[in-house]
C-alpha cells in the first residue's frame, strides 16, 4: 500500500465520546490510505437490522479545517459527538489541519495530489476557483429536498456568500466583517459623543467621523503622530470592499462574476482620496511606519489594526471584530457601525462568511450534505457563540438576541446585525489576482508617492486585463 504524499498529522489526542479518537488519526488514516483518488469515504453504508438509520461501520469521513486551535478542536469533538455521530452511527471523522501551510495552500496541495478531503472549510471568495475548475460539489440538489434544513432562518448576507452564479455551493461558519471600534477614554477626554452604535438611525457621517479624528490625535513635539486619529484596512480586498459600500461606493460593476473595475467612478476616487488625505493632509491616520508587519503581500498595508487598538494607539480603527482578544484588555471601548455616506442614504458594509463546501470528488455526497448542514446549522453555531475563547457571531436569526448580551461590549449587537444590512463578498475566479492589484496597486498612493487619480487608473487597467481573461 502507497503512502500519501502529504501527511495528515493529528490535532491531538485524548478526545473521548461517540467519536472518540477523531484527532487521533493513525488508525483512520491507515482505512483511508486504501482507497485511491478522493475522500476518505471507503465501505459502503448498510442498513442496520432493526433500525431506520444506516450503518457507516468503516466509512471515513475527511474534512479540511480552517482554524485548528483548541477551542476549534473542542468545537469540533461536541458537533461529532452531538450532533454527526448519533445520526451516522459507526462513522469515523478525520479532521485535516493545515499542516502550517495554510489551508488554502493545503487544499490545492491535496486537489493536486488527488487526494481531496470531503469537505472543507475555506473564504467564500474562493469558491469561484475551484468552480471553475469543476472541483466543489453544487448543493442546491441536496438542501432542496432537506426540509429541516430552513435556510429562510440565515441571515441573507451569510446565505449569499455560498453561492456563485445563483447555485450553492457552501453553507456559512458565521458572519463577520470590519466595524467600527473606538476607545471611549479617548472620546470623553476631548469631549466628544460616541458614534451612534445602532445602524438604523444613522446620523454619523465619514465627514463628520474627520472632523472628530482631529480632535482625537495626538502628536509630539516633533509633530509624529502618537495616538492616530483613525485608521481603515485595506489589507484584504473583502474587508476594503465594505468601506466603499458604506461611503456609497463601488469596487467593480457587480459582486456576482464581474465584469469590470469601477475604482474610477467619482464616488469611488472621492472616497480614496478621502482616505489618502486623513493620512497626509489631516495627519490624523494611522501613518505608515505603523504598519511594517506582515507577510510579503500585507507588509506595509493598513489593516490588521487589533493590536494597534489595544496598545492604544487608536481611537478609532475599522477591523475585524477581535472580539475575545480585545476583551482581555483594560480598555474602555465599543463598537459601531461604520460612518454613512456623506450625503445620505443607508447603512453599508461587507458581511464576510468562511463557508463548508464539499468536494466534487467525495464517493457520497450526500453524506457531504449532511455534514456541511450540520456544520452550518444553527447548534454549531450556538456551540461557538458560547464558547468564551470564541464568541463567534452566529449566521442564524434565532441567536441574534442571545448574542447581543454577550457583553462586554455594550454594543456587542453591532456586529450581528451587520447580517441585516452588510454586502457578501465579491465572487471572481480571478479574485485572488485582482486582490493583489488592487491593494498593492493603491499602497504608492497611501505612501504618497503617486496621485491618488494615476495609482486608480493603472489599478483599473490591470483589474479590467484580469477580468476580461477570466470571462473566456
Amino acid at each position: 500500500m502507497k503512502s500519501r504524499g502529504i501527511t495528515r498529522r493529528a490535532f491531538g489526542t485524548g478526545f473521548g465520546g461517540a467519536a472518540a479518537g477523531v484527532f487521533g488519526v493513525v488508525g483512520v488514516l491507515a482505512a483511508a490510505c486504501g482507497m485511491p483518488g478522493a475522500g476518505g469515504t471507503q465501505a459502503a453504508p448498510t442498513e442496520s437490522a432493526g433500525s431506520a438509520k444506516r450503518n457507516y461501520q468503516g466509512v471515513v469521513f475527511q474534512h479540511l479545517a480552517k482554524g485548528a486551535g483548541v477551542p476549534d478542536r473542542r468545537n469540533y469533538q461536541r458537533l461529532i459527538d452531538e450532533v454527526f455521530e448519533p445520526a451516522h452511527p459507526g462513522i469515523k471523522v478525520e479532521i485535516i489541519p493545515d499542516g502550517g501551510i495554510g489551508y488554502w495552500e493545503k487544499l490545492l496541495a491535496l486537489l493536486a495530489a488527488g487526494t481531496p478531503p470531503d469537505a472543507a472549510q475555506q473564504d467564500e471568495y474562493f469558491m469561484a476557483h475551484l468552480i471553475k475548475k469543476n472541483q466543489l460539489l453544487e448543493l442546491t440538489p441536496y438542501q432542496v429536498k432537506d426540509k429541516s434544513f430552513n435556510y429562510k432562518d440565515m441571515f441573507e448576507g451569510a446565505w449569499r456568500a455560498g453561492h456563485f452564479k445563483d447555485k450553492l455551493y457552501g453553507i456559512s461558519a458565521g458572519i463577520f466583517g470590519p466595524m467600527v471600534k473606538f476607545n471611549q477614554d479617548h472620546f470623553d477626554e476631548v469631549g466628544l459623543p460616541y458614534p451612534p452604535l445602532d445602524y438604523k438611525p444613522g446620523g454619523w457621517t465619514w465627514n463628520q467621523m474627520r472632523e472628530q479624528a482631529k480632535k482625537l490625535t495626538k502628536r509630539d513635539p516633533s509633530g509624529n503622530v502618537t495616538r492616530a486619529g483613525f485608521a481603515w484596512d485595506a489589507r484584504f480586498l473583502s474587508r476594503f470592499s465594505g468601506h466603499f459600500y458604506a461611503y456609497g461606493a463601488r469596487v467593480v460593476d457587480r459582486l456576482d462574476d464581474p465584469t469590470k473595475c469601477v475604482l474610477d467612478e467619482p464616488r469611488s476616487v472621492e472616497f480614496l482620496q478621502f482616505l489618502h488625505d486623513l493620512r497626509h493632509v489631516d495627519r490624523t491616520a494611522a501613518p505608515a511606519a505603523w504598519y511594517d508587519f506582515g507577510g510579503s503581500r500585507t507588509k506595509g498595508l493598513p489593516g490588521d489594526n487589533g493590536a494597534l487598538f489595544r496598545d492604544g494607539k487608536l481611537a478609532i480603527t475599522i477591523e475585524l471584530i477581535n472580539l475575545a482578544a480585545t476583551r482581555e484588555t483594560n480598555l474602555r471601548w465599543d463598537y459601531a457601525p461604520l460612518p454613512r455616506p456623506n450625503s445620505g442614504g443607508k447603512a453599508g458594509g461587507f458581511v464576510g462568511s468562511n463557508v463548508f463546501t464539499g468536494m466534487k470528488a467525495s464517493r457520497d455526497p450526500q453524506l457531504t450534505w449532511d455534514w456541511i448542514s450540520a456544520m452550518g446549522g444553527p447548534k454549531y453555531h450556538e456551540m461557538r457563540m458560547r464558547d468564551p475563547d470564541l464568541l463567534s457571531t452566529p449566521a442564524w436569526k434565532a441567536l441574534q438576541a442571545e448574542y447581543a448580551k454577550l457583553t462586554p461590549p455594550d454594543n456587542i449587537r453591532a456586529n450581528i446585525d451587520l447580517g441585516e444590512y452588510g454586502t457578501s463578498s465579491i465572487m471572481s475566479t480571478a479574485y485572488v489576482e485582482m486582490q493583489d492589484e488592487i491593494l498593492n496597486g493603491l499602497q504608492p498612493a497611501w505612501n504618497n508617492e503617486v496621485p491618488v487619480r494615476q495609482a486608480v487608473a493603472e489599478v483599473v487597467r490591470k483589474v479590467n486585463d484580469l477580468l476580461r481573461e477570466a470571462s473566456k
